[in-house]
């Protein structure tokens, strides 16, 4: 049978664990950043070829 320090260990490592799994879980995931930046960088590119595509127009009118 497991004795007590064997069980304060046990439980020490679980400590550890859920320690480190929530630091883990206090840093924003890769794809956090790309769902925010995506839609930004599509808005971006389509102002900057709208602008472009106007400026062009009234260019040669």
């Amino acid at each position: 049978m497991p004795t007590h320090r064997s069980y304060q260990a046990s439980i020490e490592q679980l400590h550890q664990e859920v320690e480190a799994l929530a630091e883990e879980m206090r840093r924003p995931t890769p794809t956090t950043m790309r769902v925010t930046l995506l839609p930004f960088s599509i808005g971006a590119a389509f102002a900057l070829i709208l602008f472009a595509v106007v400026a062009f127009v009234a260019k040669h009118v």
